[in-house]
């Protein structure tokens, strides 16, 4: 009877842990942004929230907000803040890490729909983040694509509205960047570019990323620069970014812009 209780109480001792560290890190996310150097994050507030999630995922490994949210973090450190590039590389490194573990942990525990939709989508989108820095061979060679395309599709099917509009915003774009090659990437589906994007604008049309994404498909399904493109582009630029993900918006409308700018040096 004493083994049991003392059981007991360790596993509520490990699940306050836990609960009070989850706390600790979405804590630090949301304070993610706070210190600025040229529209970049200061790391010191998403290593404190990388910190309390890896303690988590660490004593619980099933526990599945721990783990989309640890690769959501890692995300922002590699993309969004001033890091060295070892750092990031290390991050990276760690992330891949994670979202290779996805199909095997989400194949052995019974978690909600929510929680694996975001597993999956931040597992593909770490992924993409390794796919930004390698070449387009080695993309299809690792069949880092297809793991891309495989983990946002499940996700859309677990919840259409999984980060507003993410999963279509990725499926978007694998469609019209990857070539489709026979056995390899047949998956691509060139059609799909433009209702994947405007469903994501459906989903949420304030979201700049969705924005962005609707006006290169726009922009990839035809060859003249079309006027609504055009409109969204401007709209991004003018826009007022949003302070729960101002970094995020900051890079986005960089975007728009350099593709604006792209557009005025094509037209006569």
């Amino acid at each position: 009877m004493t083994a049991v209780w003392i059981l007991s109480a360790l596993s509520l001792m490990l699940t306050a842990g836990a609960s009070a560290e989850l706390s600790e890190g979405d804590t630090a996310w949301a304070n993610r942004a706070v210190s600025l150097e040229d529209d970049l994050a200061d790391p010191v507030q998403i290593d404190r929230a990388i910190d309390a999630y890896r303690l988590v995922v660490v004593s619980e490994p099933a526990n599945p907000q721990a783990r989309w949210k640890l690769l959501r973090a890692l995300h922002y450190a590699v993309d969004f803040t001033t890091l060295t590039d070892d750092r990031r590389q290390g991050l990276l490194a760690e992330a891949i890490n994670l979202a290779r573990q996805t199909e095997a942990i989400l194949d052995s525990v019974d978690y909600g729909d929510d929680d694996r939709a975001r597993l999956y989508f931040w597992s593909a989108i770490a992924f993409g983040s390794r796919a930004r820095r390698v070449g387009p061979l080695t993309i299809v060679r690792e069949g880092i694509a297809a793991r891309m395309h495989k983990y946002s599709k499940r996700s859309r099917a677990l919840d259409a509205g999984v980060e507003g509009g993410g999963a279509q915003r990725l499926q978007s774009r694998l469609h019209a960047s990857m070539p489709r090659l026979p056995f390899v990437s047949g998956w691509v589906d060139g059609s799909q570019v433009l209702p994947l994007a405007r469903e994501a604008a459906a989903i949420d049309p304030e979201h700049l990323g969705n924005r962005l994404i609707l006006a290169l498909a726009l922009l990839d399904d035809t060859d003249e620069p079309s006027q609504e493109a055009s409109d969204l582009l401007h709209g991004i630029i003018d826009a007022e970014p949003q302070s729960h993900q101002l970094i995020e918006d900051l890079t986005i409308q960089r975007q728009a812009r350099a593709r604006l700018d792209e557009l005025d040096g094509t037209t006569p």
